[in-house]
């Protein structure tokens, strides 16, 4: 009994050391690491697609607008030699006198604009800046669409008494106008599709500013 009394308790169990620990923190560190680097990579590949994007409906535009000022000036060409006397005098009829000021606006516009986009375009390239802000897609968007209404009209009223003309006679006169009329539905078509790229712009850069 004495010696069962004398008996040692066993000793406690040696602590274990975990040394894989600082290989957790570093692999945590190196993933962490790496998805900054994803989430920058994709940030650049963004940013590159935005601007590609941009380079693009800038030059969509300036072709639009280049092509509604050859159109609108052909138009003008045509309306203002229809100088032939008698009846065949534009002067005689307030319908192609609205015609031919319509299509002299939009041309100047259209080529004024077409000149600006431009340059800005290749001054953009030179610099690497950032586009236009939204107050200037605004004023495109309202310019373009100012001037097709101008445009559209001016042929609305012009096509009638051209037809009514067309079914008693075809001449030189009558045919100069209805080209001068398809030329300005043209244009109108082209400054059309300018706004309406133009307003998916001022979309696209509302939607970008709110808040996620």
């Amino acid at each position: 009994m004495a010696a069962a009394n004398n008996c040692k308790p066993p000793p406690p169990p040696v602590p274990v050391i975990h040394h894989h620990s600082k290989t957790t923190a570093a692999a945590a560190a190196a993933a962490g690491y790496q998805q900054q680097s994803y989430n920058d990579d994709m940030s650049c590949t963004t940013t590159s697609y935005w601007r590609e994007e941009r380079r693009a409906l800038d030059g969509i535009v300036v072709a639009l607008r280049a092509a509604a000022a050859l159109l609108t000036l052909v138009a003008v060409a045509l309306v203002a030699s229809c100088r032939h006397g008698d009846w065949m005098e534009f002067a005689r009829y307030q319908e192609y006198r609205y015609l031919l000021g319509a299509s002299l606006v939009a041309c100047l516009y259209s080529a004024a604009q077409a000149i600006r986009s431009f340059r800005r375009i290749r001054m953009r390239a030179a610099t690497a800046g950032s586009g236009g802000g939204s107050s200037i897609l605004l004023l495109h968007f309202a310019g373009d669409q100012a001037v097709a209404y101008l445009l559209i009209t001016a042929a609305s009223a012009a096509l009638p008494i051209t037809i009514r003309i067309r079914s008693a006679v075809i001449n030189i006169f009558t045919d100069a106008m209805l080209a001068a009329i398809s030329l300005a539905f043209a244009a109108f078509a082209a400054l059309a599709f300018s706004a309406t790229i133009s307003g998916f712009r001022i979309s696209s850069a509302a939607a970008a500013q709110l808040p996620y």
